[in-house]
C-alpha cells in the first residue's frame, strides 16, 4: 500500500518521526553536556587527592624528619662544640676529628635515612661533612646558598631551592638552621637529599594513562618534572609557561598549553614546604573518557528510538492507515459504478462499524439500481424526457447514497481528529514558549484542512541513604580547609581553627563536609571584609560539639524563629535550602544544632552523642 504525500496517514507519521527524533536529540546533548561535567568534577576530585598524597608523602617522609633532625641538631650544646673544634679548619679526613664528633654526627645521620649527609660550616670559614669528608681549596661555606638563607632566617629550619652539589653533580634540596650561641650566629648546620628521590616517589602516583605531575619549590623553580627533565631548576616563565605559576590553588581544572597541546592542569600547594604541586593530563584524554561513556548511551537510545518509531509505525499502519484506505478504495469503487466492492468487516473497532454501514450503504445502493434498471426495462416506450428524468432521478441517488455514507465516515474520523486537535490546542498553550511550538499550530492547520475536506464532502448530503563509617571530625574539617580557606580570601577573610582532641564518631563524611561548607560560608557572606570565622571541635558531657562562629552583624530575632525553615533567605540570590540541608543532615546523625547570636556575630553548635550508631 503506498501512502500519498498529501495524505493523513503520511502526515501522522511525518510528524511523530519530528516529534520523537527532536527531544532525542536535545536530550542527547544534554546528557553529554551532564556526563562531561561529571567527568571533570571526577577528575578535580582524583587529582584533588593524588596531589594532597604526594604532598604528605614528600611532608612525612623527606621535609618533616628533616626540620626535626636539623633542628634537634642546630640546638643541640655538642653542636656548638663541633663548630668551636672546627673553627676556620676544612675537615678532609676522621683522623681531623675525635670519635666522639664521629659518633655524634652518625647518630644524627641515621635519623633521616634519606639524607646523603650532615655538614656544619662556621663563621670562621671552616667546614665538616659527614660521612663524605668533602674538601676543596678555597671552598667557603659561608659563600653557599644554604649558609646565606640559613642566617637570613634565623633560628628556623629553612628549606632551600634545590641546587647542584659539586661534589657529585646530583640536584639536591636542603634544610639549614643556624647554631647560635648567647643569641649569636656561630655557624650553620645543613642535611640535604638527592631529587631523583622525589621523583621516584611521584612516579607512583600515576595521572591518567598520560598525565603526569610538575613538583615547583616555594620559587617556583621546578623541582621533578619527569616526563621533561630539561625543565629542571627552571621556571615556568623561562620554558615558556608563564599561566603555571599564575594557576589558582583552589582544586579546579585549569586550562593551558603545553608543546602546542591543549591540557588541563589542577594545582595543590603545601602549607609546610610551599611547594606547588601541578597536575597535568591531555584535555583529549578525558574527551576520550566522556565518550566511552556516551558510545553505550547513544546506541541504547538508538536503538529504543527504532523500537519505539517502529512500534507506533506499525500500529499506526495496521489499527489507522490500512482501515482508512480501504474505505477510501471503496468509495472510489462506488463512484466508478462498481457496486459490488465490499469492505473487508473482520475489524471490531470504530473503522469496522464504518465498513459494515459502507456495505450496507453499497447493497442499498446496488437494490436500488437494480430497481431503477427493471423500471427502465418497463418503460422503454417513454420518450426521451422521460429518460433524462431517469437520469437525473439515479444521479441523485447515486449521491445521496455517497453522502449518507460520508456523514457515516465524517462522524466516525471526525471524533478521533477533534481529540487530537483539542490535545495540540492545550499542548500550544502549555507549552507556548517551547521550540516545537510551530509544529502544534501547523499539526492544528492540517487537521483544520482535513476537516475542511470532510465538510465539503457533507454537502452532498441531505443531513526522585546514608553511608555511614567511623570518621574523625578534625580530619574531616582539616581535609576541606584549603577548600574553605580559597573562598575566604577572595573576600579578605580568614578561618581560624580551634580543633581539641575528640574520638571518632560514626557519620557520613560527605555530608559532614556539606554541613560544614554550608555553615562557614553563610559566616563568610554574612561578615564585612577581614572579618574571622572560628571553627572549635571538643568534647562536652556525652558528646562532640563543632561549633562555627562568624563576627557578622547576628539574625535577626523574625529570621531566628523560622530558622531551618526551607524557602527563607535573607540574601537576594539565595534559595533558604542552605540551614534546612544542615539540619537535614543533623538529623540524620541524631545531633542536635543550636545557635546563640547578637550584634557581634553568630555561632552555630552542632552537637554529636558519643557511644551510639547516630540513627
Amino acid at each position: 500500500m503506498k501512502i500519498k504525500k498529501q495524505s493523513i496517514g503520511f502526515q501522522f507519521i511525518l510528524w511523530t518521526l519530528l516529534v520523537c527524533i527532536v527531544p532525542f536529540v536535545v536530550g542527547g546533548l544534554y546528557i553529554e553536556k551532564v556526563i562531561k561535567k561529571q567527568v571533570h568534577e571526577n577528575f578535580e576530585y582524583y587529582t584533588y587527592e593524588i596531589l594532597s598524597k604526594i604532598h604528605n608523602k614528600i611532608n612525612d617522609g623527606a621535609i618533616k624528619p628533616a626540620y626535626e633532625a636539623i633542628s634537634l641538631l642546630a640546638m643541640d650544646d655538642r653542636t656548638y662544640e663541633v663548630s668551636s673544634i672546627v673553627g676556620d679548619r676544612i675537615i678532609e679526613s676522621s683522623d681531623m676529628i675525635t670519635p666522639s664528633m664521629h659518633h655524634f654526627f652518625a647518630n644524627y645521620g641515621s635519623i633521616f635515612l634519606n639524607m646523603m649527609g650532615v655538614a656544619i660550616g662556621t663563621e670562621q670559614g671552616g667546614y665538616f661533612e659527614y660521612p663524605s669528608f668533602f674538601s676543596e681549596p678555597g671552598y667557603d661555606p659561608r659563600e653557599r646558598i644554604w649558609y646565606q638563607e640559613a642566617i637570613n632566617h634565623k633560628g628556623v629550619a629553612y628549606l632551600t631551592d634545590p641546587y647542584y652539589m659539586q661534589t657529585t653533580g646530583e640536584l639536591v634540596i636542603s634544610v639549614a638552621r643556624t647554631v647560635e650561641r648567647d643569641n649569636k650566629v656561630v655557624g650553620v648546620v645543613v642535611a640535604g637529599w638527592c631529587v631523583e628521590e622525589l621523583e621516584k616517589e611521584i612516579e607512583e602516583f600515576k595521572i591518567g594513562a598520560n598525565g603526569y605531575v610538575v613538583l615547583l619549590s616555594q620559587n617556583n623553580k621546578i623541582i621533578v618534572c619527569p616526563k621533561h627533565n630539561e625543565w629542571l631548576m627552571k621556571t615556568p616563565l623561562e620554558i615558556g609557561i608563564p599561566e603555571l605559576i599564575d594557576l589558582a590553588d583552589d582544586g579546579k581544572i585549569h586550562h593551558v598549553t603545553i608543546d602546542g597541546k591543549k591540557q588541563l592542569a589542577s594545582v595543590n600547594r603545601s602549607p609546610i614546604s610551599g611547594w606547588k604541586a601541578i597536575a597535568i593530563i591531555d584535555e583529549s584524554e578525558l574527551a576520550e573518557r566522556v565518550s566511552q561513556i556516551m558510545t553505550p548511551i547513544f546506541i541504547t537510545c538508538i536503538v529504543m528510538l527504532f523500537l519505539i518509531l517502529g512500534s507506533i509505525f506499525w500500529i499506526t499502519k495496521k489499527y489507522v492507515i490500512e482501515p482508512i484506505s480501504e474505505l477510501i478504495e471503496g468509495v472510489t469503487a462506488l463512484s466508478n459504478g462498481d457496486l459490488e466492492f465490499r469492505v473487508s468487516l473482520g475489524r471490531k473497532n470504530e473503522f469496522g462499524i464504518l465498513a459494515a454501514a459502507f456495505n450496507k450503504m453499497a447493497g442499498k445502493l446496488k437494490s436500488n439500481f437494480k430497481k431503477i434498471q427493471q423500471q427502465n426495462e418497463m418503460i422503454l416506450w417513454n420518450t426521451i424526457r422521460q429518460k433524462e428524468i431517469e437520469k437525473q432521478i439515479a444521479r441523485l441517488d447515486r449521491l445521496n447514497i455517497i453522502g449518507e455514507m460520508a456523514a457515516g465516515i465524517a462522524h466516525e474520523v471526525r471524533n478521533p481528529m477533534t481529540t487530537v486537535r483539542g490535545f495540540l490546542q492545550m499542548l500550544a498553550k502549555k507549552e507556548h514558549d517551547s521550540p516545537h511550538a510551530s509544529f502544534y499550530s501547523i499539526m492544528i492547520e492540517e487537521l483544520d484542512r482535513a476537516n475542511g475536506i470532510i465538510t465539503e464532502f457533507l454537502s452532498l448530503a441531505k443531513n526522585k541513604a546514608v553511608n555511614l563509617e567511623y570518621a574523625n571530625l578534625n580530619q574531616i574539617i582539616e581535609a576541606i580547609l584549603p577548600l574553605i580557606q580559597a573562598d575566604a580570601r577572595i573576600s579578605n577573610k580568614s578561618i581560624v581553627l580551634e580543633l581539641s582532641e575528640i574520638p571518632e564518631l560514626l557519620i557520613d563524611e560527605k555530608e559532614i563536609r556539606q554541613v560544614i561548607l554550608n555553615m562557614v560560608r553563610n559566616g563568610l557572606e554574612a561578615m564585612n571584609e577581614k572579618g574571622e570565622v572560628r571553627i572549635r571541635t571538643y568534647c562536652e558531657e556525652n558528646a562532640v560539639v563543632m561549633a562555627i562562629a562568624d563576627q557578622g552583624s547576628g539574625i535577626k530575632v523574625e529570621i531566628l524563629e523560622n530558622i531551618g525553615i526551607p524557602f527563607q533567605t535573607t540574601k537576594e540570590n539565595g534559595t533558604g535550602l542552605g540551614l534546612p540541608v544542615c539540619y537535614s543532615i543533623a538529623a540524620r546523625h541524631n545531633a542536635k544544632i543550636m545557635v546563640e547570636t547578637g550584634s557581634k556575630g553568630t555561632e552555630f553548635f552542632v552537637k554529636f552523642k558519643i557511644g551510639q550508631d547516630n540513627l
